[in-house]
């Protein structure tokens, strides 16, 4: 073989060798990204309302643990921590609402179900209720069969803040990684997996763990979202409101 051919040869070789590694680089730049970018995976919709606050519960069912038939005052938003859960609002097919998953309940009609499907494992969820003042946000329409397990979490003050609109996002954070969250309108957070770092634009640190909640409340506001962990990736979920 000739010399010049050798060289040629080498220098494709070098040149294919050196695209390959661009295009995995690129690849995983891309992945981050796509990764670190919220998905939008829910809109609500409901009727204008003056709220006053965000009532929030985090809720432990036991396995086979039924929900009473209630219905709500005021929308309540939520998201299925761990377990699965069977949901059928009046009027509508029941459906599974899986681990991780973000769910909405209208006020006004009848929840029919929000049960367990397990019959050996716990289920965990938490929700909120966009309540206007002196509102409750649900009422029984049955006598529970079993005690309801709900903790309260702090409410967030909404101060009267007219809304008709959540949409809600999910966001992965991969291992060690940081994103920023913007606030053009109020928003609310809840950790789904892992463990979070949140930096608040006035200094102040929080260390979250799965279940844990926060707001971005003031217009423009700017957190930092960092994985507190160096080997397994966080999700975080955010309804904002409008």
């Amino acid at each position: 073989m000739k010399t010049s051919t050798v060289r040629g040869f080498r220098a494709a070789t070098f040149i294919a060798a050196l695209l390959g590694t661009v295009a995995m680089a690129q690849a995983e730049t891309s992945a981050e990204l796509t990764a670190l970018s919220p998905v939008k995976v829910m809109e609500i919709d409901f009727e204008a309302r003056a709220v006053a606050k965000a009532d929030f519960g985090y809720f432990r069912f036991v396995p086979g643990q039924v929900a009473p038939v209630h219905h709500h005052l005021a929308p309540a938003i939520g998201l299925v921590s761990s377990g699965r859960i069977i949901y059928q609002a009046e009027g509508e097919p029941a459906r599974v609402l899986n681990e991780g998953e973000a769910f909405y309940e209208p006020a006004g009609p009848s929840i029919l179900r929000f049960d367990n499907m397990s019959a050996t494992e716990p289920t965990v969820f938490i929700d909120f209720s966009l309540q206007r003042e002196g509102e409750p946000f649900i009422a029984l329409e049955e006598e529970p069969q079993q005690p309801i397990d709900r903790t309260s979490l702090p409410t967030i003050d909404l101060g009267g803040r007219t809304l008709r609109h959540v949409d809600v996002y999910s966001r992965r954070l991969p291992a060690s990684a940081t994103a920023e969250l913007t606030a053009p309108e109020p928003l609310i957070g809840i950790v789904a997996e892992g463990i979070v770092e949140l930096s608040l634009d006035d200094g102040t640190t929080r260390r979250l763990v799965e279940g844990n909640t926060f707001a971005l409340i003031e217009k423009g506001a700017i957190a930092q979202l960092g994985n507190g962990s160096s080997d397994v990736e966080a999700r975080v979920v955010t309804y904002h409101l409008r």
